[in-house]
């Protein structure tokens, strides 16, 4: 999406919905900065709410595809291609259980997002930081195994040309690797077209649950065969969607 339409349909977006966001927004921050006052549960309910609100606000709609591909146990890691901002926010309001997630802390300072990863599960990844990298993928591997949903997004950006899928990093497989879970590939389709010339909704973002690769279907692989295996997934998927 042009940078300059993103701007407008967010500036659009807050002053349509100005007094929910003045009633909302605030509990939300508190409720962030004071944990300890709150359950899990309802930490991630409410920031739910907010996730909902803000889709709907921005005059988003959201398909969801393959739920049945979802297992019932959890300790799922979803792996997504990555087209545009508002594709973290499509998995959440599409999920049907809890899940968390994995970013670039870069990412994790700008308002919303910063309460948004406080009150869900969120790990933080440092880049420049190696020791930090480490002992997150450690804790990662750790909650897998424990039963939390996380999903990531492993080409890390998206920055290449629209529709085409970027390099998958290998990293991003060292924990389901080590944790012996279940892998979701997730195709999320057109997000990055979504809004026409007049910022109306033209298209709905398409999020696609395809089949679960279980662990013994990559044990023995590298990371760097795992994330080949992922990618090729989705993007078989996507050459269906986007021919």
């Amino acid at each position: 999406m042009n940078k300059k339409r993103s701007a407008t349909i967010l500036f659009k977006a807050i002053t349509r919905n100005f007094l929910k966001i003045v009633i909302y927004y605030p509990k939300m921050v508190y409720m962030a900065f004071h944990q300890q006052k709150y359950t899990k549960d309802q930490m991630y309910a409410y920031c739910l709410k907010m996730i909902t609100f803000a889709v709907d606000a921005a005059g988003l709609r959201v398909e969801a595809h393959g739920l049945d591909n979802i297992p019932e146990k959890d300790g799922l890691y979803i792996c997504s291609n990555h087209q545009e901002k508002y594709d973290p926010l499509a998995i959440w309001y599409s999920f049907p259980r809890q899940i968390g997630v994995i970013l670039d802390d870069k990412a994790t300072h700008r308002p919303f997002i910063r309460e948004v990863c406080r009150l869900i599960k969120s790990k933080k990844l440092i880049k420049h930081n190696m020791h930090s990298v480490v002992k997150a993928y450690s804790e990662i591997t750790r909650e897998l195994k424990e039963g939390q949903n996380y999903m990531v997004f492993p080409e890390g950006g998206y920055e290449e040309e629209e529709g085409k899928l970027g390099v998958f990093h290998a990293g991003s497989f060292k924990s389901p690797q080590r944790a012996h879970c279940t892998i979701i590939p997730v195709a999320i389709i057109d997000s990055y077209k979504i809004f026409d010339r007049g910022f109306k909704t033209s298209l709905p973002i398409q999020v696609h649950y395809l089949k679960p690769i279980m662990p013994e279907e990559y044990e023995g692989m590298a990371t760097d065969q795992i994330a080949e295996l992922v990618k090729t997934r989705i993007q078989a998927h996507l050459d269906i969607y986007q021919k």
